[in-house]
């Protein structure tokens, strides 16, 4: 039930932080609520890795993995929330949410075996991503396919970006704590996104965006935690569960900002969930 409830609120966290962020992008652009996002999570991750405390052992090979994996997360992440600016959320969060089979891509190119299972959801993900960059809703004007599609490939930059980052700190994760990467990637973004616009004056702070983008921040980092949580009682379960933030993200995007998806892309959208799930399922059979 732990595994359940953490990875339960970690989709959560992360699905309404994904509404919170394209809500502050389409306000203030990607790079000020990245930046405050960095800010929010800071604060949010700092007591975390106080009370986790520096683990023994660390290696400089440890310390230029995490870093890799912070530079993954924060231009991810720029990239996730300037496709948001100017895409429809459904269409976006699908996409990004295949940075596990990305991940899963990588291990076999760096020659780690594939299993059955594992193929099935790089495969239903695959697809599915290809129906929902492509398909188009029969209300949609030119102007918006446009858009949507140039945010589909950004989102698959950020997708690419993301699931390599996420081999590099799946495998120092185990040695230096989760939270220690975390923290890495929340203070590289303050340092290189928020420090850089504040001192240009170019930091933008308009509300309500900036209410947005810092509670986007808070939620992303807890989330964080109820996984941590979570998975002391099953890494996998909490995984499985936890993926569903591409699901919960795509509902409040249809049912209170009305956003339109064709039937093909809602098809794309089952299928790549699918597929997610299936990858968490096999990373632990």
């Amino acid at each position: 039930m732990i595994a359940i409830f953490g990875g339960g609120i970690a989709a959560c966290c992360w699905g309404m932080s994904t509404i919170l962020a394209g809500r502050s992008s389409r306000q203030i652009g990607a790079a000020s609520t990245l930046a405050w996002v960095g800010i929010a999570g800071a604060i949010v991750i700092t007591p975390v890795v106080i009370w986790y405390g520096v683990p023994k052992g660390i290696t400089l090979q440890d310390i230029i993995l995490v870093l890799i994996a912070a530079c993954g997360s924060v231009f991810g992440l720029r990239l996730t929330y300037a496709a948001l600016a100017k895409g429809k959320v459904g269409v976006v969060v699908a996409i990004t949410s295949t940075e596990g089979a990305i991940a899963a891509i990588v291990a076999f190119v760096l020659g780690e075996a594939f299993g059955p299972v594992t193929a099935l959801g790089v495969l239903l993900a695959t697809v599915g991503v290809a129906a929902v960059g492509l398909g188009r809703h029969v209300d949609d004007s030119h102007e918006m396919v446009r858009d949507n599609r140039s945010a589909a490939f950004t989102a698959g930059g950020a997708a690419l970006i993301f699931g390599t980052s996420l081999y590099v700190s799946g495998d120092v994760a185990q040695r230096v704590g989760p939270p220690w990467v975390v923290f890495a990637a929340r203070y590289l973004g303050v340092l290189t996104m928020a420090v850089p616009l504040l001192i240009r004056g170019q930091l933008q702070a308009a509300r309500p965006a900036l209410y947005f983008a810092c509670a986007a921040g808070i939620l992303e980092s807890s989330g964080f935690i109820g996984f941590l949580w979570g998975a002391g009682g099953g890494v996998g379960i909490a995984a499985v569960v936890a993926t569903q933030y591409a699901t919960i993200a795509t509902l409040i995007s249809w049912f209170i900002l009305h956003e339109r998806l064709s039937r093909v892309q809602i098809g794309g959208i089952v299928t790549v969930i699918g597929g997610v799930v299936l990858l968490s399922v096999a990373s632990v059979i």
